[in-house]
């Protein structure tokens, strides 16, 4: 069986924690699910327990592959292929531009790449050449180990790697459907599809604040099939007004987890 869960929200839908308790449930009667979650961005701000956690691994890794590694302890590089270590920039460095700030910001400011193959295990990273211009020096401090413990190769078109990762590691998606029968998908922000491969799925599960709605996989890909640009380029927003929601759950404030229910549809459909 396949799964993919996508959010209907950029941020904070609760893909990852409903996507756990999935795994839970299944492994409540004897099925193991493998966890892939093909990209995946964190910020060594918010997040820097996981600068520590892959000093600690040897490999650049984020909160939710963390969460997925520690549940199941698959393989890290097949949970997670590709991951891009954000950083906050320093508003001095840019002579108080504000504007600049924000747009740097918002769309985030990629320090250190992963870049893993699944099937040799052989990682690549690469390093933010202009890190110096914009990192305030009290983070580069710590980021400049791991890009120095991994042989960050530096590099000035760090958007673009990041642009075509779903073409990327898409050859990982295969490997992992051709080495794991059942397989939960967790898509990156509100994209529909993290990769080509990974909308060939049994089930579909959008989340959002409360709520759950499964889509049985031929009614996503016949949805998507609406659109001439990659999956990865469909917001969840747009897609669900074309979407034939099979069932919606209910997810309880404070738990945010599937429930028994679920499990029943799924092993009976």
């Amino acid at each position: 069986m396949r799964i993919l869960v996508n959010g209907l929200l950029p941020l904070d839908s609760g893909k990852t924690t409903f996507s756990l308790s999935i795994i839970r449930l299944f492994n409540q009667v004897g099925i193991r699910l493998f966890p892939f979650k093909p990209i995946a961005g964190h910020n060594a701000w918010y997040s820097f327990n996981t600068l520590i956690r892959s000093e600690e691994l040897g490999i650049l890794v984020g909160n939710d592959a963390l969460k997925y590694y520690d549940e199941t302890k698959y393989d890290i590089r097949r949970i997670n292929p590709f991951a891009v270590l954000f950083v906050p920039i320093d508003l001095e460095k840019l002579s108080y531009n504000v504007s600049l700030y924000n747009m740097i910001m918002e769309y985030g400011f990629p320090y250190l790449i992963r870049l893993s193959d699944c099937i040799n295990g052989i990682d690549q990273y690469f390093v933010n050449s202009s890190a110096d211009i914009y990192v305030p020096k009290s983070m580069l401090k710590f980021t400049r180990n791991l890009a120095l413990k991994f042989n960050a190769k530096s590099y000035d078109k760090m958007r673009e790697i990041i642009d075509a990762s779903p073409q990327l590691v898409d050859n990982c998606t295969i490997d992992v459907f051709r080495n794991y029968e059942n397989v939960i998908i967790e898509s990156y922000n509100d994209s529909a599809s993290p990769t080509y491969n990974s909308a060939d799925v049994d089930y579909v599960f959008t989340v959002s604040p409360t709520k759950a709605f499964l889509i049985k996989g031929e009614e996503f890909k016949k949805a998507l099939s609406l659109f001439s640009i990659p999956a990865w380029n469909v917001r969840v927003s747009t897609l669900i007004k074309y979407l034939k929601i099979g069932k919606s759950f209910e997810i309880d404030v404070g738990e945010r987890v599937a429930k028994d229910e679920i499990l029943d549809i799924l092993l009976k459909s």
